[in-house]
């Protein structure tokens, strides 16, 4: 089972990829607050599961400096059988660290996707997030590419 939390689904939507999910994982499961957060009054594809949290004071007792769906997304992937955790925010990711959660970012989920046969080229993704006001560090886009044997064609700003 795979658990995410809001980030990597809304730049997929914006940028028409977010069937990558459903092509990696097959089923995406997340909490109520990712669905507010992603979705609002919109329905979720069919392939994105929507989950409760069974202890709702779960997500109140993790880090305050987390949002409603880095809680959620946190508390459902410990109270189940998942197997990785999707989240970019490194407050998040810190949590998920102290807890042994293990966990992916977008730019992990390009790797695969890429290294799948899903997707031609991580730098095109990349580039076209940074497009849309997605902060990635120079460091991450150049390990990214380098990871995923593609060359930096032009520099990108240290965010």
């Amino acid at each position: 089972m795979i658990v995410s939390n809001s980030s990597c689904l809304i730049i997929l939507d914006k940028l028409d990829r977010l069937t990558v999910l459903k092509e990696l994982y097959g089923t995406v499961t997340i909490p109520k607050a990712v669905q507010e957060e992603v979705f609002s009054e919109k329905k979720p594809p069919k392939w994105i599961r929507v989950v409760e949290i069974r202890q709702p004071a779960a997500p109140r007792l993790l880090e305050k400096n987390l949002g409603a769906g880095e809680r959620e997304a946190i508390a459902l992937f410990l109270e189940s059988t998942a197997d990785l955790l999707i989240l970019d925010d490194l407050a998040a990711r810190q949590v998920a660290r102290k807890l042994s959660i293990p966990f992916i970012g977008i730019v992990g989920v390009l790797l695969a996707a890429k290294q799948e046969g899903l997707i031609d080229t991580v730098k095109d993704t990349l580039d076209e997030m940074i497009r849309q006001d997605f902060r990635l560090s120079k460091t991450v886009y150049e390990s990214a590419l380098n990871l995923a044997g593609e060359s930096a064609e032009h520099k990108i700003m240290e965010v």
